[in-house]
């Protein structure tokens, strides 16, 4: 794996790096990603991870990076190195206690884009589960981006139990769960960011009725806190289906696909889940 400066990071550089992974430095840190580039293409999908399984893999990871065939534009997919060499399986890029890691990913995501040419409004962000939340972050961030997120969690600390915990005694074991939840909002809840940024991105934000859990610990808290914020929703498409079965895994591979595909190419969306 070819290791690339984050200052050097160039469309030339890119190409040259085509269908690989690589560990980007950046302020002294190593960072991962792995780039799908096509040509003469002016549109780009970010993946971001949900959980990850260690009997299967180990990081980094780099979920759905066989699917970039299918898709009708340029792949960046993003490890999140918050889970690497500690036991934890999944990580909303809350980094350490001094640096958050989606910020990094962050101006790692725009500067590839801008390298590559692309405009903000052809850069959409893809997750489900904490994918979800990742690319609704990023795509805060990313003025005059998208996200078609899938599940997703909107506060870190309403997931279960067993994983928020593991990652407050891993990143910050000498801090209680009140002083974490207070001093890293921003780290953990979607809607303390788009009340910090003043902007919601546009949103496709795909959500499986029949999940319970999904809609009293994350859908149904992030309608009450945008009323609570006055923050518009106007920017965030709902689309509810209903599949007990499926619960709180995503839309099979193929639907998403030509979902995010229909809102890449600025059509209407159909969807029939």
């Amino acid at each position: 794996m070819d290791t690339l400066n984050f200052e050097d990071i160039d469309k030339k550089t890119l190409n040259h790096q085509n269908d690989k992974a690589i560990k980007i430095m950046k302020q002294d840190l190593d960072f991962y990603v792995k780039i799908n580039l096509k040509k003469n293409n002016d549109k780009l999908i970010v993946f971001s991870n949900g959980a990850f399984d260690p009997a299967k893999s180990d990081p980094p990871i780099f979920m759905r990076s066989k699917w970039y065939e299918e898709f009708n534009a340029n792949c960046l997919y993003i490890d999140d190195r918050t889970i690497h060499n500690n036991g934890m399986r999944i990580g909303w890029g809350f980094g350490t206690e001094d640096r958050h890691y989606l910020q990094d990913y962050s101006e790692i995501a725009q500067s590839i884009a801008n390298n590559l040419n692309i405009e903000p409004s052809n850069v959409l962000y893809f997750g489900s589960s904490a994918g979800g939340f990742m690319s609704m972050y990023l795509a805060t961030l990313h003025k005059g981006s998208k996200s078609v997120v899938n599940n997703p969690q909107c506060y870190v600390h309403r997931y279960d139990k067993t994983n928020v915990e593991r990652l407050y005694n891993t990143i910050l074991p000498d801090y209680s769960e009140e002083h974490i939840k207070k001093k890293y909002a921003l780290r953990l809840s979607i809607t303390s960011l788009f009340k910090q940024e003043q902007y919601v991105p546009e949103t496709y934000y795909i959500q499986n009725r029949l999940c319970e859990t999904d809609m009293r610990r994350h859908f149904n808290p992030l309608c009450d806190m945008l009323d609570k914020y006055n923050i518009s929703s106007s920017n965030i498409k709902f689309i509810l289906y209903n599949n007990k079965k499926l619960g709180h895994a995503p839309i099979p591979k193929e639907q998403s696909i030509n979902f995010v595909n229909q809102v890449l190419e600025g059509k209407q969306v159909i969807s029939k889940f």
